[in-house]
């Protein structure tokens, strides 16, 4: 059995020896011995320099070609050159720089990642309660926010008629949840806010709603005649 085993398995290599084609089978992919991506954070527009050196182990010359993904941005100078510039979106994240360099038989590639730092503000949006709520006085109050920005979130802050209550640090979805027991300091019509800090800036957004908390009445002492 283990016999036959053996036999099918040098039959199948020599398939796919024999499939491959014997011009490109022993030859060498080029080496690629530096990438610079230069600088490797920017700004909205600025420039960024990319540079590759490569040898190629065979004759002949080789060719170049830089891609960026997600695809924005673009190119100022021929993207099929070892050297070449390209220009940075307004839309702020991180941006892969991918060189292949080719000869006549292979190829070879390497990646080198870029962050756009997006000046605006984040986008906040307090999803729950709503305006004009009405609450009770020590009853827990949950607060869903919605805070957003292309280079993520740092911080979220939630504050109750200006008094600073607890913060949240970002994270990779763009939902959060406060909870708030108001106390007798917060009766009547009361602001929640909520600031949200983007990452690698200080751009700062916010949004804020007016609700109400109502008292707990005191219980009546009920008299025995």
């Amino acid at each position: 059995m283990m016999k036959l085993f053996y036999c099918l398995l040098i039959a199948y290599l020599m398939i796919i020896v024999l499939s491959c084609d014997p011009e490109t089978l022993f030859r060498n992919a080029p080496n690629i011995d530096v990438v610079s991506v230069t600088p490797s954070q920017v700004n909205p527009f600025d420039t960024v320099r990319a540079e590759v050196q490569a040898i190629n182990p065979e004759e002949g010359t080789l060719s170049y070609q830089w891609s960026v993904s997600p695809e924005a941005g673009f190119f100022i100078d021929p993207a099929d050159r070892s050297t070449t510039r390209w220009i940075a979106p307004n839309t702020g994240g991180d941006y892969t720089f991918k060189i292949t360099v080719s000869n006549s038989y292979k190829s070879a590639d390497r990646t080198s990642i870029v962050r756009v730092v997006e000046p605006t503000i984040p986008i906040v949006k307090i999803l729950s309660p709503q305006a004009g709520d009405y609450f009770v006085q020590g009853a827990e109050i949950s607060i869903e926010i919605d805070a957003r920005h292309n280079n993520g979130i740092n911080t979220v802050r939630l504050y109750v008629d200006n008094s600073f209550i607890r913060e949240q640090s970002g994270q990779s979805s763009n939902n959060y949840l406060f909870t708030f027991t108001p106390d007798t300091s917060f009766l009547g019509e009361t602001e929640l806010k909520i600031e949200a800090t983007a990452n690698f800036t200080a751009a700062m957004g916010s949004d804020s709603i007016l609700i109400n908390i109502e008292g707990i009445l005191p219980k009546r002492v009920m008299m025995k005649n």
